[in-house]
């Protein structure tokens, strides 16, 4: 590990339910973390604040309060954490995941491998952090129901199952179905993006960075699946707020190109002719009526 702006300020406070680690860690500089591969253990890393660029094998992920990162075992890890970033850590042992997927009916014996990209916002994965939640509660409890041997041996196993039914692996999932789902998902979390952000100058390549994949794959995953590319959906996201503004406005107070301008179109016969072909008619009859 390596700071790049003087000493480290570390904070690192752990627990353990069962087999499973709940750790707070925060370095208070700018750093960045070779660690190899795991070998031993999954570590799901959960930014409460800050951010993280996390390299799982080939796929970046740039993490933040609304992606997750979950390296694998196998996988070579390397990370850049923010002077200001604090994470959420759940280590997982590797022989208990692999154990939990090896139980259900055809599954492979091959290590399990999971999409390195985590969405918190998923339901699957609201409900999977609400056990881990109730696991950091407990552990300022000495005498917590999750101190009795019994109920953590549980709990490690709701968090296991929790994590192989909510988060893409190559265990739970045929090798089509796998790539379709990680393949909607990535298109589903770039959309997100850009409708939460519709102002901001997206480019692919950052949008791609920003959902774990290349920028062809997410060229291609949009084509596949929209009939359409990343940049036509920002900008049909910045049509949409361009018509609400329109609908808003009065011709008196606002202009068609002060609109236009204001969601980036900077050509106005451009931004009519996209406007029409959206909602059939032209930006000053909405304005007008």
């Amino acid at each position: 590990m390596k700071a790049r702006n003087g000493g480290l300020s570390v904070v690192h406070n752990a627990a353990s339910v069962g087999g499973i680690g709940i750790n707070y860690l925060r370095y208070g500089q700018d750093v960045r973390i070779t660690p190899g591969a795991f070998e031993s253990f999954y570590l799901v890393q959960i930014p409460l604040n800050g951010t993280a660029r996390v390299k799982v094998g080939d796929t970046v992920v740039q993490s933040d309060r609304r992606f997750a990162s979950l390296p694998s075992p196998t996988l070579h890890v390397d990370m850049e954490w923010s002077a200001d970033c604090e994470q959420l850590l759940v280590h997982i042992p590797r022989d208990a995941v692999q154990s939990a997927a090896e139980s259900e009916p055809g599954t492979s014996s091959e290590p399990v491998v999971f999409h390195p990209l985590v969405d918190m916002n998923s339901p699957a994965m609201s409900s999977w952090m609400r056990i881990v939640n109730l696991a950091c509660d407990e552990a300022e409890r000495e005498t917590g129901i999750l101190s009795s041997p019994l109920a953590a041996s549980h709990f490690e196993q709701v968090v296991v199952a929790g994590l192989l039914a909510a988060q893409p692996n190559n265990s739970t999932q045929s090798p089509q179905p796998t790539l379709t789902a990680l393949t909607s998902r990535t298109v589903r979390c770039a959309l997100d993006l850009i409708h939460e952000q519709p102002e901001y100058p997206w480019r692919v390549a950052e949008l791609a960075t920003r959902v774990g994949v290349g920028p062809r794959t997410l060229q291609a995953a949009f084509q596949r699946e929209r009939g359409t590319t990343p940049l036509e959906e920002l900008r049909r996201a910045r049509l949409a707020r361009a018509h609400a503004d329109l609908l808003d406005a009065t011709p008196d107070g606002t202009s068609v190109t002060e609109v236009a301008t204001r969601w980036g179109f900077f050509h106005l016969g451009r931004f009519s002719q996209f406007y029409r072909s959206e909602f059939g008619l032209s930006p000053s009859q909405t304005l007008a009526s």
